[in-house]
């Protein structure tokens, strides 16, 4: 019995003193910590691109609509295009617009002249109180709002795992343009 003892003892002596597979053990231990940290580093960077994005396309449809005197549901229509077109390379089939014409006046009250919706419905009825920025709500003008909702989904998170909603990002972008010609723009047909 002695015996075994002392060889149980000779032999955790010289696993003591062995340092072979040290960094083997260390790179183990650390190994997925900085791999989340990266993956997680990469969403994020996405993630920021979209968003970047999301308010160049909102701005762009604004920008666009507010160079016409009148529109009518054609040309908000094809407003969807160029919002994919901006976003491209990431994918837009989830992507909502609405682009609302908002009237100011002179006490400073904001109302829906007119508004429409990707999905043809009018978001908000003609008469509408809106809701402004109180440095935008100037009497007597006219603003375009164009708001721009996308689904953003997750690239490397849990990538086989259909049941958790946090594999998508809601993110949405308003932006308020005035009018460049005239004192309004008019929806013909919306």
């Amino acid at each position: 019995m002695t015996g075994a003892l002392i060889g149980l003892m000779q032999t955790a002596r010289r696993l003591r003193g062995n340092k072979d597979g040290v960094g083997a053990v260390e790179f183990a231990l650390i190994a997925p910590v900085l791999i989340i940290l990266y993956m997680g580093s990469l969403e994020i960077s996405v993630a920021m691109s979209v968003n970047k994005k999301l308010a160049r396309a909102s701005s762009t449809v604004a920008d666009l609509i507010t160079q016409e005197e009148s529109v009518d549901k054609v040309y908000l229509t094809s407003m969807v295009n160029v919002v994919e077109s901006v976003m491209t390379p990431f994918r837009s089939e989830g992507v909502r617009v609405k682009v609302t014409g908002i009237a100011i006046n002179g006490a400073g009250n904001a109302t829906a002249s007119w508004s429409w919706q990707d999905n043809g419905s009018r978001p908000y009825s003609a008469g509408s109180t809106q809701t402004l920025p109180a440095d935008l709500a100037i009497p007597n003008t006219f603003l375009v709002r164009t708001e721009v909702e996308f689904d953003h989904k997750l690239l490397l998170v849990l990538p086989g795992v259909s049941d958790i909603d946090i594999r998508t990002l809601k993110m949405a972008k308003t932006y308020h343009l005035r009018q460049r010609m005239g004192n309004s723009v008019t929806c013909s047909n919306c």
